[in-house]
């Protein structure tokens, strides 16, 4: 899967698996691939079906914090969920009995793109913008799953050859950044060992990251491809420091070199895309994967594909079925169904995130086409002091609706994705419960529910292993928008809780004519 030349540290020395030793009873070690400020990687071999495999093993170290270890555990998990042609597979992971994690990948036979990185012989433009599209390709279904990556370099992308084609990307090590930024915060001393230090300088951080720390926000990883596409073409990074405080200082104050600097040849157009990339304000950058990929085509890169004619995971089906049902209800009743009320509803901190979804996904101008097209009063209320404390009328859902029918694919995915950001934003805050795994996290979730929103009594009628149910009821003021959205964040937090393949569907809607909202879930 690796060469030895995406690390730098020699392939040898002390804390190594000997050759034929056996990781969790089925990996049988076959060489050493390399060693580095994480751990060292090995070509190994699964036993039990006799397929190659890459095993990561991480210094046991980094998992002494046992809080530490369960993060790592949930994201090395949602990150197993991912299917993705650009996205190396992770198979298993766990923690040995001498206290090593590990994680288990798929093996490519490839090398690291940081190899293509020469001052001497930068690479042409078209093929920088293909390798960088193909990057984007894969983080637009990864942001999609609600994973943002935040390590993203040059090194853990690698370029392998599949149906033919050269400089075919995949990109790897999902999770682990989340790992080491939570054992160095874990750290008594603030500091951890030389070999621990998997971080290393930010070269590839933006602005927010470096101030914050821990950010979970996919304009980080557009940050991140604009920094590669321009090491590609110039062979430098744009921000360089004698050491790590003048970097950081760099990054946060300082404007990047102009790309005519070490080339002539690239168009101003093309450079116009790596500003707008690396902009120090994430409203200023690409706001989706996709929105740089469509930038990029003029230049090499492939169209983004457009998945919507024949959706074939469930929530796209679901939701389409849901939207077609809406219209029946439009047809029989004469008239659209009931814009949310004017009911206080949605607690501060609901809307101060959904303000900050609205931002992420449409930006600034965006917002202001929206908020053009919305009622005055919603007008007025969205753009005034928000109290985390306070409670909000459910008309302001109607923003976001505006901002589904005209930013969304008709599938009312811009709505679920709302959700997702919520539940994310109550990780980030405290307020999603337990973790310790899916069910207890689920059962808790009536709870969660009534701090965020006040639209009925939501209780758990079914559950198990694997799956549940939550109903909504005694709605005296049924929202279809805010139905929808619970589904996506009722999805995003099972993720969050180590479940994989989490789904999630709207069985029944009280805003359509039934009696209760209910929402069935699976996962495993």
């Amino acid at each position: 899967m690796f060469t030895p030349h995406e690390l730098d540290v020699p392939a040898d020395g002390p804390g190594t698996l000997r050759l034929g030793a056996v990781v969790a009873g089925k990996y049988r070690i076959k060489r050493l691939v390399g060693k580095g400020g994480m751990g060292a990687v090995y070509k190994a071999e699964n036993t039990a079906i006799g397929r190659t495999v890459a095993i990561k093993v991480l210094h046991s170290h980094l998992a002494d914090d046992g809080v530490t270890l369960k993060r790592f555990q949930r994201e090395a998990r949602a990150a197993a969920g991912i299917r993705h042609s650009r996205v190396v597979e992770v198979l298993d992971m766990g923690v040995e009995a001498s206290g090593e994690p590990y994680i288990v990948m798929e093996y490519v036979r490839g090398r690291s793109l940081s190899q293509l990185v020469r001052p001497e012989h930068p690479i042409s433009v078209r093929r920088a913008a293909d390798i960088a599209g193909q990057i984007l390709d894969a983080l637009g279904t990864v942001h999609e799953a609600g994973i943002v990556h935040r390590d993203l370099k040059p090194a853990n992308v690698l370029l392998t050859v599949q149906h033919g084609r050269p400089d075919f990307v995949k990109i790897f090590d999902f999770g682990i950044a989340t790992f080491v930024e939570s054992a160095w915060d874990a750290s008594t001393t603030g500091d951890l060992t030389p070999s621990g230090r998997a971080m290393g300088t930010p070269y590839y951080s933006p602005p927010e990251q470096i101030r914050g720390g821990s950010v979970r926000d996919p304009r980080v990883d557009i940050y991140a491809v604009g920094v590669i596409l321009y090491e590609l073409v110039t062979g430098y990074r744009p921000f360089r420091g004698d050491h790590l405080v003048h970097l950081c200082r760099s990054i946060m104050n300082d404007p990047p070199p102009p790309l005519r600097v070490f080339r002539a040849d690239v168009p101003e157009a093309f450079e116009a895309i790596i500003r707008k990339a690396i902009a120090k304000d994430p409203a200023q950058r690409y706001q989706t994967a996709r929105d740089m990929i469509s930038a990029l085509v003029p230049f090499g890169a492939d169209p983004p594909v457009d998945d919507d004619v024949e959706p074939t995971d469930t929530l796209t089906t679901d939701l389409r079925t849901l939207r077609e049902r809406e219209r029946q209800v439009r047809g029989e009743r004469g008239s659209v169904p009931p814009a949310p009320t004017a009911f206080d509803d949605l607690s501060g901190r609901v809307v101060v995130e959904l303000r900050a979804y609205l931002t992420q996904r449409v930006g600034h101008e965006g917002i202001a086409e929206v908020l053009a097209s919305a009622p005055p009063d919603v007008h007025a209320r969205w753009v005034a002091n928000i109290s985390d404390h306070g409670w909000y009328p459910a008309t302001l859902l109607s923003v976001i609706e505006i901002a589904d029918r005209r930013f969304g694919k008709g599938d009312r995915k811009f709505v679920v994705d709302a959700g997702a950001h919520l539940a994310d934003a109550a990780r980030t805050a405290g307020r999603l419960g337990s973790l310790k795994s899916p069910e207890l996290c689920f059962m808790q979730l009536p709870d969660v529910v009534a701090s965020h929103f006040c639209h009925g009594q939501a209780h758990v009628t079914k559950h198990g292993a694997g799956y549940g149910e939550l109903e909504v009821t005694r709605h005296p003021r049924p929202t279809l928008t805010l139905a929808v959205m619970m589904v996506g964040f009722l999805q995003r937090a099972l993720v969050l809780a180590g479940a994989r393949e989490p789904d999630v569907r709207l069985a029944k809607v009280a805003a359509l004519g039934d009696a209760s909202d209910v929402f069935e879930a699976t996962w495993s």
